[in-house]
């Protein structure tokens, strides 16, 4: 769980500057949305909690965030562990988190799909790296269509170690226009293709997390300020660093300041009202 230590580690000594920055830049009224984050534990040894998640979105002033598991070694074979704990944590702060599930399309995943909308979760994401599928795999094509007939959105990893994100998933997107579709790290290794061929598609979001500078920047001067949502990816990233991101590639980029509660927040809760 995060400290005060940790928190004044983040947004003070060299940081001081750069956070205080990031506060004057939020306009007035707005209440920022985190549209990537994660609760549970990783393969890789990372965990969060959701005390350590609300601990960081109260420090930062952020009022919602999205929340799915991490790439789980508890997650058998339908992810319903894992589910479970962000299920969990949501309804011991349910004006907090805005809960999605998380699937394997190599799986079976009918019945946890099922269960997991008849309960309640707001949306699905999937991680074609660690769960190494294609968004061609026709399994995940169905899954995709599954989530269209009910409006359930989904937030897609497009990120780090991504080799394939448009060409697979366009006919996707062409075929299902209904679809509500997040491209988690906004497609960033094909960002300025995925902003050409996406653009009459206006339920398709670019979300920010964890990108590098020079992506976010062609991300600001190449797609609409309406298409774009801010995400930290806690535990990888953090709130104080990835506001930092976003908000000075939108002003490198002349992205308007009029258009910065949309990438903050509005962007993603006309979605989640």
């Amino acid at each position: 769980m995060e400290t005060a230590h940790d928190i004044e580690a983040l947004t003070g000594g060299a940081m001081a500057s750069v956070w205080s920055w990031v506060e004057a830049k939020i306009p007035a009224g707005v209440e920022v949305f985190d549209a990537h984050a994660h609760i549970g534990a990783d393969v890789d040894g990372r965990t969060m909690t959701a005390d350590g998640m609300r601990d960081r979105m109260e420090a930062a002033g952020v009022k919602r965030s999205i929340v799915f598991p991490l790439n789980d070694p508890n997650a058998r074979d339908d992810y319903s562990g894992p589910n479970d704990v962000v299920w969990n944590a949501y309804e011991e702060h349910p004006s907090s988190f805005v809960p999605f599930f998380r699937l394997n399309p190599h799986l079976d995943y009918d019945r946890e799909f099922g269960r997991c909308v008849e309960r309640g979760f707001m949306g699905l994401k999937l991680h074609p790296v660690s769960q190494k599928f294609e968004l061609d795999d026709p399994r995940v094509v169905r899954l995709l269509g599954m989530a269209t007939e009910i409006d359930l959105p989904v937030l897609i990893h497009t990120g780090f170690a991504m080799q394939r994100i448009v060409e697979p998933l366009l006919p996707t997107v062409e075929a299902h226009p209904g679809l509500r579709l997040i491209l988690g790290h906004c497609a960033m290794v094909e960002v300025l293709s995925a902003a050409r061929v996406f653009e009459g598609h206006p339920n398709v979001l670019f979300e920010t997390s964890v990108v590098q500078a020079k992506d976010l920047y062609e991300l600001c001067s190449s797609v609409d300020p309406s298409r774009i949502c801010y995400g930290s990816d806690i535990p990888y990233g953090d709130l104080p660093s990835t506001l930092h991101a976003i908000l000075a590639a939108a002003e490198a980029a002349g992205v308007p300041d009029a258009d910065l509660p949309g990438i903050l927040s509005k962007n993603i809760t006309r979605w989640f009202p």
